[in-house]
């Protein structure tokens, strides 16, 4: 028997966890499928038959996407061409909306059914999107609780299926283990260092994030370990030797780690739903953030912060992002005052995103149906 093939496009490496899971649950149900599109390595060792790597598209902001479009543009040719000559039941889009909304139009009329999973946060900025959304998709599937009423208001019809990555609160972690193993002692505090996962976010972050560190050094009364968490398509070559750094058990050094500090995107859900306290920060070219700034309908820009409608998590963003105002949110985390009132916030937030079902499981069946 034939298979039949599924196009599956993500275009970071949040995308490419999803999109993994997502491939998994759709085998599950039906193991006539063949899968291909644009992805990573967790996507490919799922099946994906990858005609792009997303280490080719992962780039953000206006100034940051002009100065690669060429390639991106090349990409998304390739990608449109591919989609007409296969012809596939189904093509699903996983987040990415500056490419994937496009891609969607493009496609609308071929007669296969589009399905968009990780929905674009039209509710945050530029909401016209909302419409292109509605008229180019067939089924639009969401992780994101607030995202229930902010469609129903506008008529348009989406399936919610609860957050996936609700999960990690189930990690379980051999602290004395992971303490042995990167040779720490258990009177350090360990902060977890996430400058981010594109190289453009690596450029603006990684100098500060040092800065900081040096200032803790110097500054702080505990004995600070810290570890930086390598994102998996981007290398940092200027590491101090007192840094560990890894790109393994991210989730479970979390899980057992006292403060982060996170470069804003996904990792801020993981690492609240995991328990560790932190401090989120960002830096755009001027540009984009003056854009950004002015599209934006939204007052935080963390995903904990607008789940939970409310600041759980200081967000430190442009010219905040300094080494002092780091330091200092990193030193109130530690303290047991700083510690219990995030702890409490986080509880408020992880019971918002329980859910009965497994939402990838939830997702392929919504697609496949």
């Amino acid at each position: 028997m034939a298979h039949k093939k599924i196009v599956v496009i993500a275009g970071e490496d949040s995308g490419d966890l999803h999109g993994a899971e997502l491939i998994k649950a759709l085998k599950n149900l039906n193991n006539n499928y063949e899968f291909l599109g644009i992805g990573g390595e967790k996507m490919i060792q799922q099946g994906l038959m990858p005609i792009e790597h997303i280490k080719n598209l992962n780039v953000i902001g206006l100034v940051e996407v002009l100065k690669h479009y060429p390639r991106i543009k090349k990409i998304f040719n390739k990608t449109l061409s591919m989609i007409k000559k296969v012809r596939p039941e189904k093509v699903i889009l996983i987040d990415y909306p500056g490419f994937n909304l496009k891609m969607a139009e493009k496609i609308s009329n071929l007669g296969i059914e589009v399905s968009y999973f990780i929905l674009p946060q039209v509710w945050a900025w530029r909401s016209s999107r909302a419409k292109i959304l509605e008229k180019n998709t067939d089924k639009r599937i969401s992780i994101i609780p607030l995202e229930k009423n902010w469609f129903k208001k506008r008529d348009i019809n989406i399936s919610y299926v609860g957050n996936p990555l609700i999960g990690l609160k189930n990690v379980k972690s051999d602290k004395d283990a992971l303490l042995t193993k990167y040779n720490i002692s258990p009177n350090d505090k360990i902060v977890v260092l996430m400058p981010g996962s594109r190289k453009s976010e690596i450029q603006k972050h990684w100098p500060i994030f040092l800065k900081t560190l040096n200032l803790m050094q110097k500054n702080s009364s505990y004995s600070i370990m810290p570890i930086l968490l390598e994102a998996p398509n981007v290398d940092i070559n200027n590491i101090p030797n007192h840094v560990i750094s890894t790109k393994n058990n991210h989730h479970e050094i979390l899980s057992i780690a006292d403060a982060a500090i996170v470069c804003s995107g996904t990792a801020t859900l993981e690492t609240a739903i995991l328990g560790c306290p932190m401090v989120v920060c960002y830096q755009l070219s001027s540009i984009t953030w003056f854009l950004a700034q002015r599209m934006s309908s939204v007052k935080y820009l963390s995903l904990v912060n607008l789940i939970s409608e409310k600041k759980v998590v200081k967000e430190l963003l442009q010219g905040d992002m300094s080494a002092d105002n780091i330091m200092g949110e990193i030193i109130y985390l530690l303290s047991e005052d700083g510690k219990k009132t995030i702890k409490k916030d986080y509880a408020v937030l992880i019971d918002s995103l329980e859910s009965k079902t497994n939402p990838y499981h939830e997702a392929a069946k919504k697609i496949i149906q």
